[in-house]
């Protein structure tokens, strides 16, 4: 086998209470990569399509995660990278993530598969640096697994795999706008306090243990964000609108994916998310923002050949 289809998906992050440990993949919705061994020992971006991306090979996060992939393994190959971008930067739904996941598992493919799945972390994250040098790996963790994972930063980026229960939903739309995670990180608060710290991790905790019990009604009681929703809420458009449309929908959790602009509620029941997604649908619409929705249960599939 010298070439390799690819699809890696677009992914939530933080998820209300987990900033930055916190993640679960989007059903249908992400990159597409296409990744052929070449004689020219050199990373290369062949093409983008769809949203521009970098084909500079420093600048790009496909073949930046690739090549760290590669000199860890002390390997001189070339492979050419061609990049059908689905996700928009600087959405807020792991659009940076999903190219550079992408990279390093098709890469690993050809290679025979010398690294198992969860060692290809730390090699997509060096890509994720490229966008951001503070990048959390939230967003890599969940296209490479899928599900909903919980991870540590730390440098061997520990992965685990929450239960999920059979009926629940995220509904997630992305407004056309973009917010650079760089950017957004710049004004959230250098430390917090004690009281602010310990209702965060009581959220959590709770949303965890609501988990392995699929106690729906204790995920509505604890799922709240802490720390960072509150200073990133005026800079999404109409999130203020659409939080409010929730909770009279009386729906489990309602919040910014990652950075934002991106938006997500967690609700109970796929009928549910069908009414919900076309409740939010109408704000976009009506204030002629453009936009894409989506219904994804949480237990979507991580990046995968095709």
């Amino acid at each position: 086998m010298n070439s390799i289809k690819v699809f890696s998906p677009a992914s939530v992050s933080n998820v209300c209470c987990g900033f930055d440990v916190l993640g679960f993949s989007i059903d249908g919705l992400g990159d597409e990569l296409i990744i052929s061994e070449s004689n020219s020992n050199k990373i290369k971006i062949k093409r983008g399509n769809g949203y521009d991306v970098p084909l500079s090979a420093d600048e790009n996060t496909a073949s930046v995660a690739a090549q760290s992939l590669l000199d860890f393994l002390d390997i001189n190959r070339g492979f050419d990278i061609e990049i059908n971008k689905n996700i928009k930067p600087g959405s807020g739904i792991g659009s940076s993530a999903a190219s550079a996941v992408g990279a390093v598992y098709g890469v690993n493919k050809l290679l025979g598969s010398p690294l198992k799945k969860h060692e290809l972390i730390k090699f997509a994250m060096q890509g994720e640096f490229v966008s951001s040098k503070s990048a959390p790996a939230d967003n890599v963790a969940s296209c490479l697994h899928g599900g909903l994972i919980l991870v540590n930063n730390r440098v061997k980026y520990n992965v685990v795999n929450l239960p999920v229960p059979e009926n629940l939903y995220a509904v997630v739309h992305h407004p056309h706008i973009e917010i650079k995670t760089s950017e957004s990180r710049v004004i959230l608060p250098k430390s917090v306090d004690l009281k602010t710290a310990s209702d965060q991790l009581a959220s959590i905790a709770g949303f965890i243990h609501s988990l392995h019990t699929a106690d729906f009604d204790l995920m509505r009681l604890v799922l709240s964000d802490y720390l960072v929703e509150q200073y990133r809420s005026e800079h999404v458009p109409f999130f203020n609108q659409i939080k409010n449309i929730s909770e009279s929908k009386n729906v489990i959790c309602c919040s910014i994916s990652g950075s934002g602009p991106s938006v997500f509620s967690l609700v109970e029941g796929k009928n549910m998310a069908k009414k919900l997604k076309s409740i939010y649908d109408e704000v976009y619409i009506k204030n002629s923002v453009e936009f894409n929705s989506y219904v994804t249960p949480l237990n979507a599939k991580g990046v995968r050949a095709v």
